[in-house]
């Protein structure tokens, strides 16, 4: 499979490269372009999540609780902000980054196997809309084109996971021997077939996110429309 900084690479090259054609298409502003770049190389990484690796582990989950304790104090801690109040300003951080380390990544570690789930278009389908979710509860409604930046969010973490799966179909090719791998479709897979009890929780899960998505008709239209941009 590819190792760590080949996906890093790449999901950050795609990633970038789609952001760019979006803002130049003016489809987003500057800041909605760097914002999808991050959440597309997130994506790229995601996957990795049950990797047997610690470091690989500790990237993921230490960019996961960044951007998490980021949000919070954007968006939960405007009062405190405002009021100075030092003890929520520091406290909801650190009780963020305990419930990541020690809550969400040991069940993690305890529940998933390496390219199980976390390698299969379902579990990415779960990420991609969950990031569009909580993207459309945490901005402001009268954010303009907000539907778009929430199903923009969701199509980059999702597309990025993609982008792993296929640099790890692609490495269980070897090339130099013409041969295939044992490792080959093992990567890019709909689900773990092997672990039904972890899909069903999935499909349900994907099924409600799918239906408390906001309405994407404005978004297709939108990005039906290219004529603005411009490649010189």
């Amino acid at each position: 499979m590819a190792n760590f900084s080949t996906h890093l690479n790449v999901a950050a090259l795609a990633s970038g490269v789609a952001s760019a054609a979006l803002l130049s298409a003016n489809h987003i502003e500057l800041n909605t372009a760097l914002w999808l770049w991050f959440l597309g190389t997130l994506g790229g990484l995601l996957p990795d999540i049950d990797s047997d690796n610690s470091t690989s582990l500790d990237i993921i989950f230490n960019l996961f609780t960044v951007c998490i304790v980021l949000l919070s104090i954007r968006y939960f801690t405007s009062d405190a902000i405002n009021e100075r109040q030092f003890m929520l300003l520091i406290g909801l951080p650190v009780v963020i980054h305990l419930v990541i380390k020690y809550g969400i990544r040991n069940v993690f570690e305890w529940q998933t196997i390496h390219r199980g789930i976390c390698h299969s278009i379902l579990f990415l389908l779960f990420c991609g809309l969950l990031a569009t979710n909580l993207t459309a509860f945490i901005i402001n409604e009268q954010f303009k084109h907000a539907d778009l930046f929430s199903w923009l969010s969701g199509a980059f973490v999702f597309c990025g996971g993609i982008i792993h799966l296929l640099l790890d179909e692609l490495y269980s090719v070897d090339l130099a021997n013409v041969r295939i791998k044992r490792s080959f479709g093992s990567a890019f897979k709909l689900t773990d077939f092997s672990n039904l009890s972890l899909t069903t929780v999935f499909l349900v899960a994907v099924a409600i996110l799918a239906l408390l998505a906001p309405p994407i008709e404005s978004t297709i239209i939108t990005l039906s429309n290219w004529q603005s941009f411009k490649i010189w």
